[in-house]
């Protein structure tokens, strides 16, 4: 229990020593230190010193605590070494080695042993040399995973170590190599590519092997003119043009659209008439045309509008004001809260569209159709506010029958709820979107719609 509250205090003390100064970090070091916690006392002493890199204290204090530190790595190292446990022994010297170089960041110079370097030397030499013979094996034996592991440890603790860094490239990346190389053989262009995208391009084939893969498995788009089957006129063309803005966005190495000034020059445009669906030969037919492997059609299959214009209607409330006046007896001024009879205005108009737009992707080269759905996208806007001659924040909600005397049935609410609601009419916004604004929006949300379902798609999956 002792043991677990002081973890807490530690945490505690660390969470909020970003806003402490250099004293009150040393200082906490400082009992840490006294209660021989090492490690956690140089933490502190590093975070002052990081705040005033000359706090003489921090500097005392990290000094004592940080060799200590060392003095237990070595302690530990040299245990390690005379049991066997070479691997244990020579990162608990460089875990001392690193220690030593963080605190000469600081001016800090702490003590390692010669004798302790040289034995360092000497077991890295030989714990090298025995795991370059056993990764060696494990390549040729195709134990890829293996043999990576051991050439990244030897070529963590001697960089410069025989041939190791080749080694460990092949290690590493030819089993990913051989993979994407299947996958090309497999005609799995798109799958071949990415992982050829996981190698460096200076490994093996892998530059002009990626780069098959990916003109093998590029998907060059026809447009074709889409087609409108409802009365509103441009509508088709809107959707086209957002629609082309939107795939060529795309992050997508494997999606190309055609150069669209050139299509409608090769292909009469009654070749690809719609009359209900699109037909698929004649699809394939424009495609081989254009030299484009897929076609992308579409129809306007549905537009409606609906509009409410604004209209108003005159509404009752009550006007609040603090009348000042005064005590006859006492002579004193006081206020008193009265209500008067008003009329304010409520605005009320809607717009709605409605847009229902088909799509089709085909194939050129078969006159199958690849991908296909309809689209149908719903948007409207409303405005629902007040005006008043009179300042709205006096107004309170209410009713009442004559405006120029009193009935039993008049009477305001003055309640917290009631009155803001009121209020917020007043804020409510005033500009409504407009049937063109919200087409266009509606256009360009089958246009996102669409070309993220042909980003999704991949004909490796059929």
């Amino acid at each position: 229990m002792k043991n677990y509250q002081l973890i807490t205090l530690i945490f505690v003390c660390l969470l909020f020593a970003s806003c402490e100064s250099p004293k009150a970090l040393t200082k906490k070091g400082n009992k840490l230190q006294e209660q021989e916690l090492h490690i956690q006392a140089c933490d502190f002493y590093f975070k002052a010193l990081d705040k005033d890199k000359n706090y003489a204290l921090a500097l005392s204090g990290l000094k004592k605590s940080g060799q200590r530190v060392i003095n237990s790595d070595l302690d530990n190292f040299f245990k390690s070494k005379n049991f066997g446990n070479s691997k244990e022994a020579i990162y608990l010297y460089r875990d001392a080695s690193f220690f030593q170089q963080r605190t000469q960041n600081y001016n800090i110079k702490l003590d390692i042993p010669s004798h302790y370097t040289n034995d360092y030397n000497l077991l890295v030499d030989t714990y090298v040399d025995e795991n370059y013979e056993i990764a060696l094996k494990l390549l040729e034996e195709e134990q890829f995973d293996g043999s990576e592991k051991l050439f990244k440890e030897i070529a963590l603790l001697k960089p410069n170590y025989k041939d190791v860094n080749s080694l460990k490239d092949v290690a590493e990346y030819e089993p990913k190599f051989r993979h994407a190389s299947a996958l090309l053989e497999q005609e799995k262009f798109r799958s071949s590519y990415y992982e050829f995208d996981k190698i460096p391009s200076s490994y093996k084939e892998t530059k002009e092997l990626k780069a098959l893969a990916l003109q093998a498995g590029l998907m060059t788009i026809g447009i074709m003119d889409f087609q409108n089957a409802t009365r509103q006129k441009g509508a088709e063309s809107a959707i086209s043009a957002y629609l082309t803005q939107e795939i060529l966005n795309l992050n997508n190495p494997f999606i190309k659209l055609v150069d669209r000034s050139n299509t409608q020059t090769y292909i009469d445009e009654q070749l690809m008439g719609m009359s209900g669906q699109v037909d698929q030969n004649t699809s394939a037919q424009a495609g081989a045309l254009i030299g484009a492997k897929v076609i992308l059609s579409g129809k306007l299959v549905n537009y409606s509008k609906n509009s409410i214009p604004l209209k108003y209607e005159t509404k009752k409330a009550w006007l609040e004001r603090r009348v000042k006046k005064k005590n006859q007896d006492t002579g004193k001024t006081y206020y008193e809260t009265t209500y008067d009879k008003v009329r304010y205005r409520e605005y009320y108009a809607k717009n709605t569209v409605n847009v229902g737009f088909q799509f089709q992707l085909t194939s050129a080269e078969t006159g199958a159709i690849l991908l296909t759905d309809i689209i149908n996208i719903s948007k409207n806007d409303e405005v629902y506010y007040a005006t008043s001659n009179y300042n709205y924040r006096d107004l309170v909600p209410g009713n009442w029958k004559w405006e120029n005397k009193n009935h039993e049935s008049d009477r305001y609410y003055t309640s917290y709820v009631k009155t803001n609601q009121l209020k917020n009419l007043f804020r409510n916004k005033k500009d409504l979107k407009s049937i063109d604004n919200l087409s266009n929006e509606s256009y360009q949300e089958i246009s996102k719609k669409i070309s993220r379902k042909i980003d999704q798609y991949n004909p490796e999956n059929e």
